[in-house]
């Protein structure tokens, strides 16, 4: 599994970093968690297939992590005809918000190659290539709207992603299966809490690599150099297309 960090940057875009979003590959095919970036640009400038992206799955409904999918699923409704993709989203009211203004400004959706589905907390998507379960944050609770952590199985190897957790993590969101099991990758948004109050999450962590995504302000960067060394587990900070390997 090949995972390609599409864009890093915090709520809005940065000079040189895109909304979240990060790319998926395994197997002969593309996935995506998260489309804050314009994943349909990106696809292109990467030179990648579009016939090959599977599916889209999103951690929650803001719009720093979904805002590129309007504009990938109206392309491949009306112009990529071979190409069909399954979009996940945590609340049915975003699917129909964006299924009405593909239809205003195009045409009927192509539900036969667009797929707009609303997941719960026992979703789990399984092909030849990955397997992906959800596990349940707390990021919108203050609003009862749902968020997920996004658990990636892929030839014998784990990758967690954290998506946005609570503010100062006053919920104590952190999965715990960072804490419980042996995955490969740790995934972790610092966007809404820093190094402080994940420390005690990072002393327990049984990750073999964690990274971090999403950083803001941009003084946590040097919170989160401050203590790459400290740990048994390497520590890195990605930028828009940065890559790992698994």
């Amino acid at each position: 599994m090949k995972i390609t960090f599409l864009g890093t940057s915090h709520g809005v875009p940065a000079a040189d970093r895109y909304c979240s979003s990060i790319m998926l590959e395994a197997g002969d095919a593309i996935y995506f968690i998260d489309a804050g970036a314009p994943v349909m640009d990106e696809i292109l400038r990467k030179g990648r297939d579009i016939n090959k992206v599977r599916a889209v799955f999103n951690t929650h409904s803001h719009g720093d992590h979904i805002n590129g999918v309007l504009p990938l699923a109206d392309l491949v409704n009306w112009y990529y005809k071979k190409a069909a993709i399954d979009f996940y989203f945590t609340e049915q009211h975003v699917a129909d918000a964006f299924e009405k203004v593909i239809e205003a400004v195009d045409c009927p959706l192509d539900t036969e190659r667009v797929r707009f589905h609303t997941v719960t907390s026992d979703f789990i998507y399984k092909d030849e290539n990955i397997r992906v379960s959800l596990i349940p944050t707390k990021h919108m609770a203050n609003v009862s709207r749902p968020s997920y952590a996004i658990l990636v199985e892929s030839e014998g190897k784990k990758a967690l992603f954290s998506g946005d957790l609570s503010y100062m993590l006053r919920e104590k969101d952190v999965p715990e299966i960072v804490s419980k099991e042996e995955i490969d990758v740790f995934v972790c948004e610092m966007a809404h809490f820093g190094v402080e109050q994940l420390m005690p999450y990072l002393k327990t962590c049984k990750a073999k690599s964690v990274y971090f995504t999403h950083i803001f302000p941009y003084s946590r960067f040097d919170e989160i150099r401050a203590v790459q060394n400290d740990f048994d587990y390497p520590i890195t900070i990605v930028d828009d297309g940065s890559e790992i390997v698994l």
